[in-house]
This record gives structure tokens, sequence and C-alpha cells, in this order.
């Protein structure tokens, strides 16, 4: 399979969340922040916050677009259509890949170790807590294999978060029933003494 490293920075575009929100302002924005999603690819609840201006397209969440923490990141999000013209906040990165690139084989890839660590042998840095900044996820470099290839390893990693999901909504519902159960043996739901 041919494959050819480069820089992250010149296959996607990478930006900051935005700042200037407030309680007031004429136009209203739902703002992801870092725990809005999940690990497997779940948007939570959003912030419905203010700006006195408006957004352009551009500072607007497409799809395809790739949410990173900017603290500690161990996951994405790929932004999907229910997501669309949301903005992210100042804690997030976007990444915008260009055609070239999968959107779910990019997300992939920036959870592998490997390559969101070299963000910290670009720095050097070995404190507690990982800050990414954009110049610095620009700089790493990630393999660019056949635009078909990549579907296929995008299309196997959204499978494997959604068995991940599956796998959590069972083991919940696992300790419902069994919580349920003994509640009704302990409280006289079983055989009668």
């Amino acid at each position: 399979m041919d494959s050819a490293e480069k820089r992250l920075g010149d296959v996607a575009e990478i930006m900051a969340g935005l700042t200037g929100f407030a309680d007031k302002g004429k136009y209203r924005y739902s703002v992801v922040q870092p725990n809005s999603f999940t690990d497997t690819g779940l948007m939570n609840e959003v912030d419905v916050q203010r700006r006195s201006d408006e957004l352009t397209d551009k500072q607007l969440l497409s799809v395809g677009d790739i949410l990173v923490k900017r603290l500690n990141p161990t996951f994405v999000h790929v932004v999907a259509l229910e997501s669309v013209g949301m903005v992210a906040s100042q804690n997030i990165l976007v990444v915008r890949p260009c055609a070239e690139i999968d959107p779910d084989y990019l997300g992939c890839l920036l959870e592998q170790k490997d390559i969101l660590g070299q963000v910290e042998h670009l720095t050097g840095s070995t404190a507690a807590i990982k800050a990414v900044s954009v110049k610095k996820l620009a700089g790493i470099t990630i393999p660019v294999i056949p635009l078909t290839e990549q579907r296929k390893v995008g299309a196997i990693w959204k499978l494997s978060r959604k068995r991940k999901q599956l796998l959590n909504e069972y083991m919940v519902e696992n300790d419902r029933l069994v919580s349920l159960l003994a509640s009704q043996i302990l409280n006289g739901g079983g055989n009668r003494r």
C-alpha cells in the first residue's frame, strides 16, 4: 500500500476555538466545550452563548471537522450533520482536513498515541497537563494512504466506537437489571420465607 508521511498542517487547516462569548449579545450560538463530546462519538448538551458580532461561515463547524481538546487530548470528535453550525470553544482546536484526507481516518489517527505523542516530542514537555497548540498540532506527521484505504480505516474506527457505545449501554442496563432483581428479592419480591 502506498503511504507518504505529511505534516498535518499541509493536509488540514487547524484553527483555534473562539473566545468572546457572553450572556448578552445579538447573536446566539451553540458552543461546544471539551466535555460536550464522548469517546464514542456522541455529542452531549452544548452551551448556548451570545456574541455581539456575527461569526463567518468559516468559524462555524462543518461536517468532517475534527475537534481536539487543547488540554490532555485522548480522543477526538468528528463533526456530523447534527453539529453543523455550532462553534468550538477556546478550549478546543478544530482540524479541517482537505479533500485528500478522509475525516474519519484522520480522527482515527489523532487518537493514536504515537501520532498525538509527537506533540510531546515537539515540545519536550513532560508536564502533567499536556497543552496542544495550533502550531504544535500542525507540525505532527501523519501517514497518508490512498483515499479508498483511508475510508476503510475510518469505517472500522467508527464501527469500533459504535461497539464501545453499545457495550457501555449494555453494562448500564445489566447493572440496572441486577439492582432491580436484588431489590425485588430483598424487599419480598422473591419467594416468601
